[in-house]
């Protein structure tokens, strides 16, 4: 899955003004591909917003935006969106349809055969630690933790080159949380799809991601591979952050 660029996402003096002011501006950022990136920020940073701008459901203001190598298209939208997944807060599944046909829905649509649908399906079953015979199931009748396993199976039908996420893991409990992050891990290590994560929680950033990017209140404060930000953070929310998790 992972392609020889050496970024899938670049940011280029990108700025977004959203109501009545800026939410960033003169955002200069590369995302590392076939690596997991966390971006993390105080609340109103902007880090949905970089997300939306990924997947091109916003437009910068400013600057320049490469997703995959290549500018988003105006156009056909939806063709573009088709190589990104993404997966959102709590799994988002749709409770009237089977787990098979909550994560092949799109691929249909997509005109996928039945030939090609069915040994994805079956793969990405047993890449996230379910059952076969689950697909069958309604949502409900799924525990928390396996209705997350099915909302990343969904987005990773497509097979699609970068995988975007939105705080997916933030509305179970913490036992069930860890386990979905291990998951996650040997998920990543075996496809090498390139990701960024949205989170509020630093210590999810530090298990899952490879890389970082902090955002302030004017954009990227600091941003760098992992252990070199945590080595020598040089924003003061990083720095305030890892000092809250060194001493708890």
């Amino acid at each position: 899955m992972a392609s020889d660029l050496p970024h899938c996402v670049q940011f280029q003096n990108a700025g977004k003004f959203l109501g009545e002011d800026w939410v960033f501006r003169g955002v200069d950022a590369n995302v590392p591909n076939a690596q997991v990136t966390a971006i993390i920020g105080a609340s109103g940073s902007g880090k949905t917003t970089l997300l939306r701008l990924i997947n091109g459901l916003y437009r910068p203001d400013e600057g320049d935006i490469k997703v995959l190598g290549e500018d988003i298209p105006q156009k056909n939208q939806h063709l573009f969106r088709r190589k990104i997944g993404y997966a959102v807060q709590g799994a988002g599944l749709f409770p009237h349809m089977t787990i098979e046909s909550n994560i092949t829905k799109l691929a249909k649509l997509d005109g996928w055969t039945q030939e090609r649908i069915q040994p994805r399906l079956d793969e990405l079953l047993e890449l996230t630690g379910l059952e076969i015979e689950m697909k069958e199931r309604y949502p409900h009748e799924l525990s928390g933790g396996q209705q997350h396993r099915v909302s990343l199976c969904r987005a990773l039908m497509l097979e699609p080159k970068l995988l975007l996420l939105d705080e997916p893991f933030s509305a179970i409990d913490a036992i069930t949380r860890n386990e979905i992050q291990d998951s996650f891990i040997e998920l990543q290590r075996k496809l090498a799809f390139s990701a960024v994560l949205v989170t509020h929680d630093f210590r999810e950033a530090t298990k899952l991601a490879h890389y970082l990017l902090v955002l302030g209140d004017d954009g990227v404060e600091q941003q760098g591979t992992l252990q070199d930000l945590l080595d020598n953070p040089a924003s003061s929310f990083l720095q305030e952050l890892i000092e809250t998790e060194t001493s708890a």
